[in-house]
C-alpha cells in the first residue's frame, strides 16, 4: 500500500512537472500559430489550472497583434491631419486577432473559474481579460461590414460574436448599458442568421434586436418570418397562432402581427377564430384599416360580394391610394355580375335585355375601380390584382372591338 502511494504521489508530480513545462513552453513562444499548435497536442494532458494560464498566453499572443495594428492606425490618424506619410496595417490580421483574443479569452475565464484542487475558486486572469478585450469588440462590426461583399459566413461570424459576447460571463462586470450599437447589430445578425437558415440564432438576435428604435418593428417581422418558416405540421400552425397572440396580447396596436393571426387563422380554417378577431379589433377600432381589409378578404372568400364591398370601401376611404384594396373592390362587382349573368341564363340560355341592362351597369361599375387601381399602380406592382380583371370586363360590358378593350388587353401582355 505504501507503494502505492508513493507511486501515485510520483505520478500527480511528474504530471503536474509536465504540466508546468507546457506553460514553460508556451510562455518563450512569440507566433500564435505554434503556440496553438502545441497547446492543443497537449490540452489531455493538463489541470483546469494550467489550462486557463496556456489559454492566457494565447490571449497574450492575439492581443499584441491587436495592440500593434491599433497604434498604427492611431498613428495613421495623426499622419493623416498633419499631412505625413500614412503607414500599411493589416487589416485582416487585426480583425482575426480580435476574433481569436475573444475565443481563448472565453476558454481561459471557463478554467480560470473552475474549482482548484482544495474545491475553491480564485480565477487569476479574469479581471485583466475583462478590461482589456471588453473595449476591442467594436472591431467585430467593422470586420462584419468589411466581409458584408466578400464572405457573407465570415460577416455574419463578425457580426454575430459581437452581440453574443454581449453575454459573455467574462465581461459580466463590464458596463454593458453603453453599449448604443447592440441592438443594430443584432437585427443585421438576425437577418444573416435567417438567410443561412439558422432559425435558432436568428430568433435570439431578432429578440435583442426588438429593442432597436429604429430597427424594432422590422425585428419583430423578421421573428415572425422565423418562425413561419419552420411550420411543418397542423400542430407547428396552432402553436404558431398562439405565440402570436402572446405578442399580440402586449400591443395590441400592431396591425403586422394583427395581420399575421388573421391570415393563419385563415390558412388553418379557423374563421370563427378569425371572425372573433376580427370583431373584436374592429369594436375598439371601427376604422381599421388592416381589419377593415382582412374582413374584406374573408367576405370574398365566402363569396359574399355585397358584404366584401362594404368593408373594402370604408377601407379604402382610410387608406385612398393603396391600388390593390381598389382593384379589389373591382373584382368583386366582376364577380357580382358574372353571378348575375349565371342566374339570368340559368334557364333559357339567354339573357334578357332588362337583365343585360342591370348586368352591363356592375360590369361598368367594376372597371371604374379596375381602372383606378390601374392609375395608382404606377409602378404596376399590382398588375396581376387588376389587368385580366379590367380586360374581362371591359370586353364583357364593350365588346372586344371596342377602343377600352384593345387598350385594357395591352395591360395583360
Amino acid at each position: 500500500m505504501k507503494k502505492l502511494t508513493m507511486l501515485a504521489v510520483a505520478v500527480m508530480c511528474g504530471t503536474s512537472a509536465f504540466a508546468q513545462d507546457v506553460y514553460k513552453q508556451l510562455s518563450k513562444i512569440k507566433d500564435y500559430n505554434e503556440a496553438y499548435n502545441l497547446l492543443k497536442g497537449n490540452l489531455g494532458s493538463i489541470s483546469s489550472e494550467e489550462k486557463a494560464k496556456c489559454y492566457n498566453v494565447l490571449v497574450d499572443l492575439a492581443y499584441d497583434k491587436v495592440v500593434k495594428e491599433q497604434a498604427t492606425i492611431t498613428s495613421n490618424q495623426m499622419a493623416e491631419q498633419m499631412g505625413t506619410k500614412v503607414e500599411p496595417y493589416d487589416t485582416v490580421g487585426l480583425y482575426n486577432a480580435v476574433m481569436l483574443s475573444l475565443e481563448n479569452g472565453v476558454l481561459c475565464d471557463q478554467f480560470d473559474n473552475e474549482p482548484n484542487l482544495k474545491g475553491k475558486i480564485k480565477p487569476k486572469f479574469h479581471s485583466s481579460n475583462a478590461n482589456r478585450l471588453y473595449p476591442i469588440r467594436f472591431h467585430l462590426i467593422n470586420a462584419g461590414i468589411y466581409y458584408q461583399a466578400i464572405d457573407q459566413d465570415l460577416s455574419y461570424k463578425f457580426l454575430s460574436t459581437y452581440v453574443e459576447s454581449d453575454a459573455y460571463p467574462l465581461f459580466k462586470e463590464q458596463d454593458r448599458s453603453k453599449d448604443n450599437n447592440l441592438t443594430q447589430i443584432a437585427y443585421y445578425a438576425a437577418r444573416d442568421a435567417y438567410l443561412l437558415k439558422d432559425y435558432n440564432k436568428a430568433e435570439y438576435f431578432a429578440d435583442i434586436a426588438s429593442n432597436d428604435a429604429d430597427y424594432g418593428k422590422e425585428a419583430q417581422q423578421l421573428k415572425l418570418a422565423v418562425m413561419q418558416a419552420q411550420l411543418k405540421t397542423h400542430e407547428d400552425s396552432v402553436n404558431y397562432v398562439n405565440k402570436l397572440k402572446e405578442i399580440y396580447a402586449k400591443d395590441e396596436t400592431n396591425d403586422v402581427i394583427f395581420s399575421t393571426i388573421c391570415s393563419m387563422l385563415l390558412a388553418t380554417n379557423d374563421k370563427a377564430g378569425m371572425n372573433e378577431m376580427m370583431n373584436a379589433k374592429l369594436a375598439k377600432d371601427p376604422n381599421n384599416f388592416t381589419a377593415l381589409a382582412l374582413l374584406g378578404q374573408l367576405n370574398m372568400n365566402e363569396r359574399n360580394w355585397d358584404g366584401a364591398i362594404e368593408a373594402l370601401q370604408k377601407a379604402a376611404s382610410i387608406e385612398t391610394t393603396n391600388p390593390a384594396v381598389v382593384a379589389s373592390i373591382g373584382n368583386c362587382y366582376m364577380y357580382k355580375a358574372q353571378e348575375a349573368a349565371e342566374k339570368a341564363a340559368a334557364k333559357t340560355g339567354n339573357i334578357a335585355p332588362a337583365a343585360e341592362k342591370v348586368i352591363i351597369g356592375v360590369y361598368e361599375q367594376a372597371i371604374q375601380y379596375l381602372e383606378k387601381a390601374r392609375d395608382l399602380d404606377v409602378k404596376s406592382e399590382f398588375k396581376n390584382v387588376w389587368a385580366y380583371s379590367l380586360y374581362t370586363c371591359c370586353y364583357r360590358a364593350y365588346g372586344p372591338d371596342d377602343a377600352k378593350t384593345i387598350a385594357a388587353e395591352a395591360y395583360t401582355k
